[in-house]
């Protein structure tokens, strides 16, 4: 089974509804926000962030980020909210649309881009992005911003692991054909998810781990999650310096 192309989907959900693809509640859809919804929106990246610091400072003493990264930073959610507390940021996004919004809100030191030039960071921050990810493709993107983290620079990455049956009847629906053997599901053919849909991807803690290990962030914490029965954990780390 080929890869799905989850850029296009991207592609879809930034030009028709850019918030709701950040947070899939009713009330972020375009045809709802009033200027109370988006403020409770900011303010609801702003919280977030203040919690990463506080975590990151708990686990790794305090620091200072020059240039932060917000990979797959939407419409700036957590860019905004990483702008008062660091230098510079880079917020980063395939969606076109979703960059169109996010820079109609653009504070004075964030750039936002679909692609990084050869920069590096202090912060590499990534939230409810890598489990829209095909793992394939996930892992060279997770290794690249390492590559780029600066010595002494820090992280906190969100992944998926897993699924409970909550969530697994979604997972099963477009299946037309399986084999099962007592242990392995294995799909033998399902369904197309129509263009524009928001996929769920779980990783290997094991491969990522080994990828943090490999890129000089041996310092690790790791910090349960779940949205909607797609458990996975919160990565915090920091680097060598």
């Amino acid at each position: 089974m080929s890869m799905r192309e989850t850029d296009a989907d991207w592609a879809i959900l930034g030009d028709d509804e850019p918030f709701f693809g950040v947070f899939s509640h009713e009330k972020f859809l375009r045809r709802n926000l009033t200027p109370e919804i988006l403020a409770e929106f900011w303010a609801s990246g702003v919280e977030e962030i203040q919690y990463l610091r506080r975590v990151l400072i708990t686990h790794f003493g305090d620091f200072h980020a020059g240039h932060a990264v917000d990979f797959g930073c939407g419409v700036g959610r957590l860019t905004r909210a990483l702008a008062e507390v660091c230098d510079r940021v880079t917020g980063v996004d395939v969606s076109p649309g979703m960059l169109a919004e996010a820079n109609r809100h653009r504070l004075p030191n964030i750039v936002y881009t679909d692609r990084l030039s050869d920069q590096t960071f202090d912060w590499i921050n990534s939230v409810i992005v890598f489990q829209h990810i095909p793992p394939a493709r996930g892992y060279g993107l997770f290794a690249d911003l390492l590559d780029r983290l600066n010595p002494g620079g820090v992280i906190s990455v969100q992944f998926t692991l897993f699924k409970d049956e909550s969530f697994i009847g979604a997972i099963a629906e477009p299946i037309r054909r399986a084999s099962w053997d007592g242990e392995t599901l294995r799909v033998m053919d399902q369904t197309p998810h129509p263009p524009g849909a928001m996929m769920m991807y779980d990783y290997d803690l094991n491969r990522l781990t080994s990828l943090l290990v490999d890129h000089g962030v041996e310092k690790l914490f790791l910090e349960h999650t779940d949205h909607g029965g797609c458990h996975g954990v919160r990565l915090f780390g920091r680097r060598e310096g």
